[in-house]
């Protein structure tokens, strides 16, 4: 159900002209990122969690860093207790949502964010890769 549930925003998220290129699959976007020379982000949300939906709907739907984000990370939207694998150190996560930044080492950089954060906010963990 929460597969379908996240399948639909997604298609929600696709369906607008300029959107976040999210992957559901963690080892097809490592793959994506290797061969692009991106980062990775990865938004690890939880079923039923209002804050996942809100950074969802608001943060990652933000227009002033759509292209920012496309450009230097390709990013995965993973869900807490999705079947594919995913770095070890996710699994233990315990604050939904949470962005995680990873390079093609799958080595953390810059800031996580543990929890909501707003589009007005968002902006200092990308300063962190945007230069």
């Amino acid at each position: 159900m929460k597969y379908i549930l996240y399948f639909f925003i997604l298609l929600g998220l696709s369906l607008r002209a300029d959107t976040i290129a999210w992957y559901g699959n963690y080892d097809k976007a490592h793959q994506e990122a290797i061969k692009n020379k991106k980062m990775i982000m990865v938004l690890l949300v939880e079923e039923n969690c209002m804050q996942c939906h809100k950074i969802l709907q608001t943060t990652f739907m933000s227009q002033a860093y759509i292209r920012i984000i496309n450009s230097l990370f390709v990013a995965v939207l993973i869900t807490k207790g999705q079947k594919e694998s995913y770095p070890i150190e996710m699994l233990y996560t315990m604050v939904y949502p949470s962005v995680f930044f990873l390079n093609t080492q799958e080595l953390f950089v810059g800031k996580n964010i543990f929890g909501y954060v707003n589009p007005e906010d968002f902006h200092k963990y990308l300063d962190l890769h945007h230069k």
